[in-house]
């Protein structure tokens, strides 16, 4: 296996209305290159990781498999690499690179880290209106839409990148391994100079639908019904067992199970004249403060829904609050 780094320097992002969610996280942007689409037949063969510093430092890491046997050793250093990470920014990865690693670890033993995916291409999807102005939604398009397609070097794709690393493991020619790299090693860097696109789509929608971390938990599905809030989180270290009924002080339902991590919690709401609410206040108590400025929140109480509109941004705030500050005993 090769080990190839490179430091660069790189504008560095920088939104309030990003930090409301992941301001202070640590991070690294993740892509990978396969013999194949399937991780039942086919190896991981390069993984590329850039991690970027508040100055804009940022260093690219790539593990390079140069021999059949590689692959093993590809995952582990990715693995370490990416240990102690708060979240990971992919395009597509849910759909491939994360599912794919965490496949091929598992054929030797490993555990893939479990991080949170922050995948844009599926913000991108659902939550901006691309579709109707550019011809798709591949993360070369959104660079074009960008301004930011000139600073890319490498000129090949993910499917002729496979068809060069055949050619490469026959050979061994070094310009064949300098364009492999060198797709990997832009699409990294490209995909953080995209990433401003998060400006232009609904970002509180998104993570409402597709699920945010918050503390040591992971939440993963939010849902009005029956007059009550629903929440399916994942404890992402640390997982206990806990179970609190509803109470005068606590006015929710709460389980959590340490064999698979699973939180399911349940808030009784109120309803008025098409509105579903709940008491802030009374759950969050002195936290409460950090909800007031916010135009769903009044004197405390949470308006999760008006008529067919639903405040998914306060929504947002409030269970990241209450599963950060975690006032429940565990």
């Amino acid at each position: 296996m090769k080990t190839i780094t490179d430091n660069i320097q790189i504008p560095v992002y920088c939104s309030k209305l990003f930090d409301m969610y992941f301001g202070g996280k640590s991070f690294a942007v993740f892509d990978i290159e396969t013999t194949g689409l399937s991780p039942a037949n086919s190896k991981v063969v390069l993984t590329g990781i850039l991690k970027v510093d508040q100055n804009g430092c940022g260093q690219v890491q790539q593990f390079f498999a140069d021999q059949n046997d590689d692959e093993e050793a590809v995952i582990r250093a990715t693995m370490d690499a990416l240990a102690g990470l708060d979240y990971v920014i992919t395009y597509n990865g849910r759909h491939f690179d994360m599912p794919f690693m965490t496949k091929r670890a598992e054929k030797y033993g490993l555990q893939f880290p479990d991080l949170y995916n922050l995948d844009l291409y599926l913000l991108i999807s659902g939550y901006a209106p691309f579709k109707e102005v550019l011809p798709g939604l591949k993360q070369k398009n959104i660079e074009a839409y960008m301004g930011i397609a000139v600073s890319r070097d490498d000129e090949i794709s993910g499917k002729e990148s496979v068809e060069l690393y055949n050619r490469y493991m026959q050979t061994k020619r070094f310009e064949l391994e300098e364009k492999i790299l060198l797709h990997n090693h832009d699409d990294i860097i490209q995909l953080y100079k995209i990433f401003p696109v998060i400006d232009q789509l609904d970002l509180h929608k998104g993570l409402f639908k597709r699920g945010f971390p918050a503390g040591r938990f992971l939440i993963e599905q939010i849902s009005l019904k029956n007059k009550e809030l629903h929440v399916k989180a994942r404890q992402m270290r640390d997982t206990v067992d806990y179970i609190s009924f509803p109470t005068e002080t606590a006015p929710y339902m709460l389980m959590m199970n340490s064999s698979d991590g699973s939180v399911d919690l349940s808030i009784p709401c109120e309803s008025t004249a098409g509105s579903l609410y709940l008491d802030a206040r009374a759950i969050l108590r002195s936290a409460s403060m950090k909800l007031d400025v916010f135009p769903g929140v009044t004197d405390g109480y949470l308006i999760l829904s008006q008529k067919d509109r639903v405040n998914e941004m306060e929504i947002n705030l409030f269970l990241r609050i209450f599963f950060e500050e975690e006032r429940y005993a565990l």
